[in-house]
């Protein structure tokens, strides 16, 4: 007797990816040898949550990553099975489709923050303070130096670290990213292809401008810029990435890529460049997006703004909104966004902007809290330091007393550090923290550390506290500012004297003597702290 057995093969089990992880597609296309420019093929994939609730599906724009090898990633919102199509303007990545599971968020993720009223909280709604650094081009710098700007975080008490994606070109900053290249080719026969000008150092060098082909992206740049946003991610810091900047001086000309004329300048190429690194980018669930640092004094993109305008009124700004519209049709997950002020702010309640992002206007920060209903963070206060520059000459406890003034005006605060090494003599080889990365040799950052454990015992929410301006009945000047909510106060005070403190957290009444000043206290129901 003859016995038939049929047999079927498993079906092959659908990759997984942790809830906000990043699931990337990767497709074989035209390369430089088949197309006159393949970073100008359009590729993007639309994302479906095919179990209920099914969603609306997810456009997400995909990026030529160099060696006809093309990319979309995605950033999942939901656990369950999730198929995708692609969409191309070349046959070959058109079309392309396929499913994946989604499965529980990976141990110790928190998700990604996000805004809602005057706080920050992360997916799980639990409050987010963000202790912030500045760092900006520590990116562009040598690997060794990467690196070690890693292991530095991972010892101190930051959690956020804003950083540029182009170099700059400023005080002790006059030198070329040899190492990791700039995030555009250099065009063969420039001046940038020269080795002598390309390694280059210090206010003598000549001018690279007109160098890059402004359409071509340097692959090998982003693909190290993907891995330092990956590792930032790892160690629970938010990457919040400076777009754009007015330190070029015309050195490479990536400040201003639509010309030099205000009245006529074309977004095009900068609208080109945001496509694409938010196609990079955007799916890390710890990237924020910083339009611009000190945007007003990027004069090439000044059409419409009004320098006479005053805190906390803001200047128009018709370029940086046609920029923002961009960024915003172009992240499909709508992260955190803002633009950090020079001496004219922006108009903070477009609905692109989470959060407000400061320097100085210390004195109209709660009117600008009050009139935006949005996060504040201090970005940059100063910094602790010695160099010449009033920007970078704080004292380490000047700069940890910032923490505690901006959290009396619920304001998030960011440090940076700017300590001279006495053995380097040549200004633009100082390994700045502020603009390099490398290593913190100040003292602050303990002290920092020191708030940041404090307040986060509180387990108070700067969305449900409310900063004023205290007097307890004395005429003049406020005498403090004033964090109050139901469990905690914090009191920042302005003025010396004795002082009689009503306490919301225990309806009583306590005198405290304020000879000396910085003079801070944080009271909770159980306990009172000075700083």
């Amino acid at each position: 007797m003859w016995a038939l057995t049929l047999t079927s093969a498993a079906p092959t089990p659908l990759a997984s990816v942790p809830l906000y992880g990043q699931y990337e597609i990767t497709l074989a296309g035209p390369s430089e040898a088949t197309v006159a420019n393949p970073f100008e093929v359009e590729l993007s994939a639309t994302f479906t949550h095919t179990e209920p609730p099914t969603g609306t599906p997810i456009v997400v724009g995909g990026f030529y990553d160099g060696g006809g090898t093309y990319r979309v990633r995605f950033s999942p919102s939901a656990e369950g099975e999730w198929k995708y199509t692609t969409a191309s303007s070349a046959a070959a990545l058109d079309g392309s489709g396929g499913e994946f599971h989604v499965v529980k968020k990976a141990a110790g993720d928190r998700g990604p923050v996000f805004s809602k009223g005057s706080g920050l909280y992360y997916s799980d709604f639990t409050p987010h303070v963000s202790v912030g650094t500045t760092c900006y081009q520590w990116a562009s710098k040598g690997f060794d130096m990467q690196a070690q700007t890693l292991e530095t975080l991972k010892a101190s008490p930051f959690n956020k670290i804003r950083m540029t994606t182009f170099p700059k070109w400023y005080i002790f900053n006059r030198a070329n990213p040899v190492e990791t290249g700039a995030p555009y080719a250099i065009s063969p026969g420039s001046a940038a292809a020269n080795a002598s000008a390309w390694t280059c150092v210090g206010e003598h060098c000549p001018s690279l401008s007109g160098s890059f082909d402004l359409k071509r992206f340097n692959v090998s740049f982003w693909q190290n810029y993907d891995r330092l946003v990956g590792a930032l991610k790892e160690q629970g810091v938010i990457a919040d990435i400076i777009l754009f900047h007015p330190y070029d001086g015309g050195h490479w000309g990536f400040d201003c890529m639509g010309g030099t004329d205000a009245e006529k300048y074309d977004t095009a190429l900068d609208k080109f460049y945001l496509r694409y690194a938010i196609a990079r980018l955007a799916s890390n669930s710890n990237v924020w997006w910083s339009m611009a640092n000190e945007w007003s004094f990027n004069k090439c993109k000044g059409r419409g703004v009004n320098e006479s305008a005053k805190s906390p009124h803001p200047s128009p700004s018709p370029v940086w909104d046609e920029l923002f519209e961009t960024l915003a049709a172009a992240d499909p997950y709508g992260r955190q966004a803002s633009i950090h002020n020079g001496n004219l702010l922006y108009n903070h309640s477009r609905p692109w902007i989470s959060h407000v992002s400061l320097q100085g206007m210390e004195e109209t920060t709660p009117a600008i809290r009050q009139k935006y209903g949005k996060p504040t963070l201090w970005d940059e206060v100063r910094y602790e330091g010695n160099i010449t520059s009033s920007f970078g000459s704080l004292s380490a406890a000047e700069e940890a007393d910032r923490f505690w003034w901006g959290a009396a005006l619920g304001v998030h605060v960011g440090h940076s550090e700017t300590v001279l090494r006495a053995a380097v003599k040549d200004d633009d080889a100082q390994p700045l923290w502020w603009a390099k990365g490398g290593t913190l040799v100040g003292e602050s950052p303990p002290r920092i550390a020191f708030f940041k454990q404090l307040w986060a015992s509180t387990g108070a929410d700067f969305g449900a506290l409310t900063p004023a301006h205290a007097s307890y009945g004395q005429a003049g000047d406020p005498v403090s500012d004033t964090l109050t909510g139901d469990s905690v106060q914090l009191v920042k005070f302005r003025r010396q004297g004795t002082w009689n403190l009503p306490l919301p957290t225990s309806g009583a009444t306590v005198a405290v003597d304020v000879h000396t000043l910085p003079f801070t206290l944080l009271f909770t129901k159980s306990a009172a702290t000075a700083a």
